[in-house]
């Protein structure tokens, strides 16, 4: 199950156009990373909870192409990670055995996690969470093991002790299925409905594996992963409209997004339906949606969001 429903406030303005997982990176939507993840660990089928602009996050998943089947779980409120999962196995989404794989759906992840799936079957334990060695433990949560490789502390981001050796949790665990049957329907969040009662009873383990992590949580970290993949290059959709005297370099032209002529769009990204008009500068900024430069307009170092009106989308009857 990949977690794709929550607001993504820390992503505002850009999340009140579009879900954080839906937002275009390169050529394809932030969630495609975790269903490609969880399609390369075998998973055949994977099922993705939406609520917060569930028809935009529905229309990426729509575009996406993971290498395995997509079933989506709508939610009606926001149930949260731990709810989310328990809807969808009251839903019969989850199937009736075996582990299930949970990522969130807002990383770039490449992982192995042949480990984890190991350490489930021969521990028995009923959640095991992928780890990663910490680089910044101010920044993100820092994940605390003993010598069995069990979890004993989930500490906030902070400066760690001189005898704590600290591991950051990039959004990837497996979930025995008696720990998944054994959360209650209705919201929570998983670490007080499933982590804690895990670790209370030593089922909670952490396996550190190889691979590659990036937080897609801010605008900023969006655009600099967005230009770190573009590598100077430009990426323009079929659906978008760049007039022959504008300018685009290392910049993403998104869905129906219009560039005027004589504009400049560099080190950006111009999606949704955003608009820049003639002669408009757009350096090292995000435009996203019902959102325009303004004729000759300079817009560096910003991020502009709004939502579209769908009637006026493109095709809409």
């Amino acid at each position: 199950m990949v977690l794709a429903a929550g607001r993504g406030e820390r992503m505002r303005p850009l999340s009140d156009a579009l879900p954080k997982p839906a937002l275009p990176l390169v050529e394809e939507a932030v969630i495609a990373s975790p269903l490609r993840l969880a399609a390369n660990a075998g998973a055949n089928r994977v099922v993705v909870n939406t609520w917060h602009l569930n028809d935009e996050m529905e229309a990426a998943l729509a575009e996406t192409e993971p290498g395995c089947a997509v079933v989506v779980s709508r939610e009606h409120e926001l149930m949260g990670t731990a709810g989310g999962l328990a809807l969808a196995r009251d839903r019969g989404l989850l199937g009736t055995s075996g582990p299930v794989l949970v990522v969130n759906g807002d990383g770039l992840l490449n992982l192995d996690l042949a480990p984890v799936f190991e350490r489930l079957a021969d521990d028995d334990l009923e959640v095991v969470l992928a780890l990663l060695p910490h680089l910044d433990p101010c920044r993100w949560s820092r994940v605390l093991l003993d010598a069995d490789n069990l979890v004993t502390r989930i500490e906030p981001p902070g400066r760690p002790s001189d005898d704590e050796v600290p591991f950051v949790y990039p959004g990837v665990m497996l979930i025995s299925r008696r720990a998944l049957d054994s959360i209650e329907p209705g919201p929570g969040e998983v670490p007080a409905r499933l982590w804690q009662p895990a670790l209370a009873r030593r089922g909670l383990g952490g396996v550190v594996v190889s691979g590659h992590w990036r937080e897609i949580g801010t605008p900023a970290a969006y655009l600099e992963a967005v230009l770190t993949r573009l590598r100077d290059d430009r990426i323009v959709h079929p659906s978008a409209t760049v007039h022959p005297t504008a300018s685009v370099a290392a910049a993403v032209v998104g869905r129906d997004a219009v560039v005027e002529a004589g504009a400049e769009v560099s080190s950006a990204v111009v999606a949704h339906g955003a608009r820049v008009r003639r002669g408009a500068r757009v350096v090292r900024s995000v435009l996203l949606g019902a959102v325009a430069a303004s004729p000759k307009e300079v817009v560096e170092d910003e991020f502009r969001s709004a939502r579209r009106d769908r009637s006026h989308r493109r095709g809409a009857g």
